[in-house]
Order: structure tokens, then sequence, then C-alpha cells
């Protein structure tokens, strides 16, 4: 039933006619997974080594008003970008190997019902199974548009 290659979207609809009876993942099923999490960070690692070697020319960028100048600026600014979410997703590894040696791993957060393997394998650092994931979005959604309404409201007063 479950593939390393399968997406989101079919994780959703498994998710919904999975059943639920289990309450935690096997020993198996947890090496598995931390071996798919530490594969990840490694790679994850090594891209954000190269990313620091290739921001090692902004030193010469120094006083350079050149179109040259302003393209490796440019490149400069995209790889710190690209970096700086790297970095973030490296923390969600780092969480997810850490609930797995507190074998917590796999367990929803909101409602702790086991997370389907498909859900996992589809995106490894999930900590909520997709309901409660879809119904925390749709909490910060709402509370988005409390806050644009009532500064609309202020602004007009």
């Amino acid at each position: 039933m479950s593939c390393s290659c399968i997406g989101y979207e079919q994780a959703v609809v498994l998710e919904c006619i999975m059943p639920r009876s289990k309450k935690k993942y096997t020993k198996k099923e947890l090496e598995y997974f931390e071996t798919l999490l530490v594969e990840k960070r490694a790679k994850l690692v090594e891209e954000l080594g190269y990313l620091e070697n290739s921001n090692k020319f902004s030193e010469n960028l120094r006083g350079d008003l050149s179109a040259d100048g302003a393209s490796d600026f440019n490149s400069l600014e995209t790889n710190f970008d690209l970096a700086q979410r790297e970095s973030s997703y490296l923390v969600y590894l780092e969480d997810a190997l850490d609930r797995i040696k507190l074998g917590t791993y796999g367990m929803c957060k909101s409602c702790d019902d086991l997370i389907p393997k498909a859900r996992l394998e589809a995106v490894p650092t999930a900590s909520k199974c997709v309901a409660c994931k879809e119904n925390s979005k749709v909490k910060e959604r709402a509370s988005i548009e409390k806050a644009q309404i009532k500064a609309a409201l202020a602004r007009s007063r």
C-alpha cells in the first residue's frame, strides 16, 4: 500500500479510508523513517555547504557597480533565500528525528491518532494527520482574515 513515490493527494485519500487501529509504529517502521530522514538531512546539509561555498564570491562584490556585479548580487540574494528555507527544513528534520527517539514519531500532535505511513513517506516531517493539518490551516486563514478586517476598520475610522 505504501510507496515512496506516492504524492500528497494520494496520502490524503489513503488517510480517509485507512483504519486507525495502531497507535504507534513498530521499531522496524521507525528505523525505516529514521533512515529516510537521515538521508534527507545529509542531502540538505550537502546542499547548504554548496550554497555557502557559492556565496564566497560575495567578498569580491564590494564596490562592483557593473552589470556582472548586480547579477552576482541577485544570485547571492537568491542563494541566501534558498539557504534560509533549507535551514528551516533542517529544523523540521531534526524535530522529526527527535520524535523518533522519544517514540512519538507518526503520532498526530493534535488528535494523537497514527499518521498514515503514506503521508509520512510523502511528508516525513509531518507532525499532524491531514485532517488536523487542514483544520489548523482553516483556523490560521480565519485568523489572518479577521486581523485584516480589523486593520481595514481601524484605517477607515
